[in-house]
């Protein structure tokens, strides 16, 4: 299976799996799981367009450059990405329970959209 897939289906389980701790109401580990879906679906669509990284660039930069500031994507996208990578810090990193239920549920939504947005442009392209 090529690598494009793979990081897309891995992006879906990891949605699932973010389901399933917010169901459990393990926040921190929620918004783990929806940001690394969000990252896997933005690698597959940077690998599926054949972009580099640049020395010091970050795929979430790369990402953001190519498909939010010159389209197809809207700038919630890496709104979206951002807030993710923020969550997923706080979560894994603190040494208490930092995030909410309110901010792992409304994380979810976001990484379901963001990883079905995503997706369809990688498939496409």
């Amino acid at each position: 299976m090529d690598p494009i897939t793979l990081l897309l289906r891995k992006a879906q389980k990891y949605l699932r799996s973010a389901a399933v701790l917010l169901e459990m109401e393990d926040y921190d580990s929620t918004v783990s799981r929806a940001y690394f879906a969000m990252f896997y679906a933005a690698q597959a669509l940077v690998k599926r367009h054949g972009l580099r990284l640049a020395p010091g660039q970050t795929l979430r930069d790369a990402f953001v450059a190519r498909f939010v500031q010159n389209g197809p994507l809207p700038e919630r996208a890496a709104q979206a990405l951002e807030e993710g990578y923020q969550l997923m810090e706080l979560g894994d990193f603190a040494h208490t329970f930092g995030v909410s239920g309110p901010q792992a549920e409304t994380m979810l939504a976001e990484a379901e959209a963001f990883v079905n947005s995503v997706s369809a442009l990688a498939e496409t392209a």
